[in-house]
C-alpha cells in the first residue's frame, strides 16, 4: 500500500466527497464491514480496552467487563461505525487520487 500524504485542502475535499457518497456506496461499505465483522469474532477494541485497564484496575474488575454483553455490544457498535467511516474515507481518497491521475 502506497503512502499518500494529504494536504489540508485535500482533506477538506475528501470530507466533501464523503458527504456526497451515494447511498449505494455507503450500503456497499456497510455490507463489507458487516462481512468482515462476521468473519472476525474477536473485537480488537475490547482487547485494547482490557490491556489499558489492566494497568489501572484489578483483574477481577476487568473480568466483570469482559463478561458484560452490554460492553461487548457497545464495542462492536463502535468498531462497526469506525470501520464504515474509514471505508468511506478510503473510497473518497481513491476518488481524489484518481481525479489527480
Amino acid at each position: 500500500m502506497s503512502r499518500v500524504t494529504l494536504t489540508a485542502k485535500d482533506k477538506a475535499e475528501v470530507f466533501r466527497i464523503i458527504e456526497a457518497l451515494p447511498v449505494e456506496e455507503r450500503e456497499d461499505i456497510a455490507a463489507e464491514v458487516d462481512g468482515w465483522m462476521n468473519r472476525h469474532h474477536v473485537n480488537p477494541l475490547m482487547m485494547a480496552a482490557q490491556m489499558m485497564l489492566s494497568q489501572h484496575c484489578s483483574q477481577a474488575a476487568i473480568s466483570v467487563l469482559d463478561s458484560s454483553d452490554d460492553w461487548h455490544m457497545k464495542f462492536d457498535d463502535m468498531l462497526r461505525e469506525l470501520l464504515i467511516y474509514v471505508g468511506e474515507c478510503d473510497r473518497s481518497v481513491n476518488v481524489l487520487i484518481n481525479r489527480a491521475a
